[in-house]
């Protein structure tokens, strides 16, 4: 009883300092005010109806509440009222930019009090960001980030664009605090996603000082929203595929973004079977570029096995990445971190892990399986068998009928799906060795010499040798289990690519003799050397010249 007579004698006082700091953020002198707001910062215990009443300039009479007081504290209340009415607007309208900050900052507390409060300051907070001071807009992002901290941010439809146009703003510290707090923030809907994602491609685009902590951005925004990826996955590995497939924007910032958000999704030990695999091997070419975005949970190695072990089919995960639930699926930073980047560990553990899946199988589905996976085989065989017979067609420069049918094998290898163990792996690994034959052919072709008045630019040929680069350094990181055979043949490739690369750069230079050169010559004389006395031979001395 005593306890609780406690509690509402400090709930009044508490309203009684509140009404009296509001009354005070009238005053005549800027400092007084400044104080007033930072008072009001530190209020603890307020009653919801005098922080409602706060930011209404307007006395809020709630008549309910009103009957039930006796006469003498409906009066005390009014009063109250009428001296809270507005404060914060008023703080918010300020001419001085000390007092709007200050009064910025009092919502920083303020809003944890009350969700219904919260909502209703949202709307005034969101008007702060078109301030003219960066104090003023900075105070306000940080207190939404605050908000967004204790789970009261409640982001709607009518607040995107307002919220979402600090990404462009010209002062770099207000784009960095917007991202802080696109980064916990949950959004309710997918449109609200898309036009989040959308903002931040508009960021790269002005702004590539801020590449890596947008990419941190799209990071979090696909951990935070799996879902809402999976309803976009389609449209992205579209884009994604376009333009690893001959388009020159593979190298962009947009596609390195769309891969994060993708790739993002998974973590944690959370399987989102939507995401096809092949978009970890594409992130695995741009891991020096886009592993910042991950650099708060993990380091560039275990990023690389991540990627590596997500861009098998699902059916080969290695144990060591995804086991039971509340375990942690990435190594962090931190020191008691497994080494994920030796891949002859994972390798074997892939290994392993497939022979035990085939001895659990019953005997009559292995038949089946060995069946399909010798019929792969057999098939991939046959598809890879026609590169060399190609290659005398490719020197002779008909290079146009050489990629229609290279295109053609290459589709005929998409619409190819079999459930064997091993057949995915035979043919992936067949669908991006006819990539890099189509890249090596189309190489080739710029090599050649022009044809009538066809040209090709220097900036091409050293794009697609670029990417003839990458697909064969993804082909040995991707795969494993090459026989010595195997390896050479993609060694040979290598050094392929770094000769072509040798003679796109190779230019006759002009020679200037400077006179100092010697001819070194011998001259042999043997007497009595002839037809009827001729020099007997000896092995490996040269024959003179007669």
């Amino acid at each position: 009883m005593l306890s609780a007579s406690n509690a509402d004698m400090k709930a009044y006082w508490c309203n009684e300092v509140f009404a009296k700091l509001c009354s005070m953020v009238r005053d005549m002198s800027m400092k007084v005010r400044v104080e007033a707001f930072n008072g009001l910062a530190k209020m603890e215990i307020v009653s919801k109806d005098f922080l409602l009443q706060s930011l209404s300039k307007r006395v809020l009479r709630n008549e309910k509440q009103m009957e039930a007081m006796d006469q003498s504290t409906s009066e005390q209340f009014v009063t109250l009222a009428t001296s809270v009415a507005g404060a914060l607007v008023h703080g918010l309208e300020e001419e001085f930019f000390e007092v709007r900050k200050s009064a910025c900052q009092s919502l920083h507390t303020l809003t944890i009090l009350s969700v219904e409060f919260a909502r209703e300051a949202l709307d005034l907070l969101m008007d702060m960001l078109n301030d003219d001071s960066v104090v003023v807009r900075l105070q306000a992002l940080e207190t939404m980030h605050h908000m967004a901290i204790n789970g009261c941010l409640k982001l709607q439809e009518k607040h995107l664009h307002m919220f979402l146009g600090a990404l462009v703003d010209n002062c770099r510290e207000v784009r960095c605090a917007e991202r802080k707090i696109l980064k916990i923030v949950k959004l309710n809907d997918l449109a609200m996603f898309k036009s989040s994602i959308d903002r931040l491609m508009e960021n790269l685009d002005s702004y590539l000082q801020d590449e890596a902590d947008v990419f941190s951005a799209f990071s979090h925004l696909g951990r935070n929203h799996k879902k809402f990826v999976g309803y976009i996955v389609k449209e992205t590995f579209e884009e994604v595929e376009a333009a690893f497939e001959g388009n020159d924007e593979f190298k962009s910032a947009r596609i390195a973004a769309l891969l994060i958000i993708s790739i993002s999704a998974p973590l944690f030990n959370e399987y989102l079977g939507v995401i096809p695999p092949v978009l970890f091997s594409y992130a695995v070419t741009l891991l020096d570029r886009i592993y910042y975005a991950f650099s708060d949970i993990m380091d560039k190695d275990a990023l690389l096995a991540y990627l590596c072990e997500k861009s098998r089919p699902p059916s080969y995960s290695a144990p060591n990445i995804s086991h039971g639930e509340g375990e942690q699926q990435l190594p962090l930073i931190e020191g008691d971190t497994p080494n994920c980047a030796s891949n002859g560990v994972i390798d074997s553990e892939v290994g392993s892990q497939i022979m035990k899946e085939q001895k659990e199988l019953p005997s009559y589905q292995v038949e089946q399986h060995q069946s399909e996976y010798s019929e792969v085989t057999k098939f991939v065989n046959f598809i890879l068998a026609k590169c060399p017979d190609m290659w005398q067609t490719i020197e002779t420069g008909l290079t146009n009928e050489v990629l229609r049918s290279l295109r053609c094998l290459k589709e005929e290898l998409s619409t190819m799906k079999f459930d064997s163990l091993g057949s995915h792996d035979a043919l992936a690994f067949a669908l991006l060795y006819i990539r890099i034959i189509i890249l090596l052919v189309e190489v080739w072709e710029h090599l050649l010499p022009a044809k009538g008045s066809r040209s090709h630019g220097m900036g091409e040929l050293e794009f697609k040798l670029g990417k003839l680069d990458r697909r064969i350094k993804e082909l040995m990181s991707t795969f494993v289990g090459f026989s010595a055979e195997e390896e050479l043949n993609m060694l040979e490739l290598i050094l392929v690519t770094y000769a072509l690369r040798c003679l796109k750069l190779f230019s006759l230079k002009k020679f200037v003799f400077h006179g100092t050169v010697k001819h070194l010559k011998a001259e042999l004389s043997i007497s009595n050397n002839d037809s009827l006395h001729p020099f007997p031979f000896v092995s490996g001395l040269p024959a003179p010249e007669m």
